[in-house]
């Protein structure tokens, strides 16, 4: 098992570097569910960023069969599907919610995250 920990600056630019990170971990994910997990990853990063307070801490947990990552700021609250995304957003979740074979966050913080499990070939 893999278990990487790494904390970005309040800065767009970090949406990519997680990204980057994401991909850099997940050797063993096929091409579309690595897509996946970027686009998830980048999701919540931009909602830590847009939402959340202080550094963004990404986790990435590479275990035998699954690759897990967290997207966590410093702030405090509910984490929550928007009831009505729009142009302007709302579809970070929602997303989440329809591409992870799992996903939760943590009470009374702005920890989310979501799990991919690995395809047999």
């Amino acid at each position: 098992m893999r278990d990487v920990t790494t904390t970005l600056p309040r800065s767009a630019d970090s949406v990519a570097v997680a990204r980057r990170l994401v991909d850099d971990h997940a050797g063993d994910l096929t091409r579309r569910r690595r897509k996946d997990a970027g686009l998830m990853v980048s999701e919540l990063a931009t909602n830590a960023l847009r939402h959340g307070q202080g550094a963004v801490t990404i986790r990435i947990v590479v275990a035998q069969d699954s690759l897990t990552v967290e997207v966590a700021d410093e702030g405090h609250g509910a984490v929550a599907i928007a009831p009505a995304p729009g142009l302007s957003g709302g579809w970070g979740l929602r997303i989440v919610d329809e591409l992870a074979d799992g996903w939760g966050a943590s009470a009374g913080s702005t920890r989310v995250w979501f799990l991919v499990l690995f395809e047999s070939a």
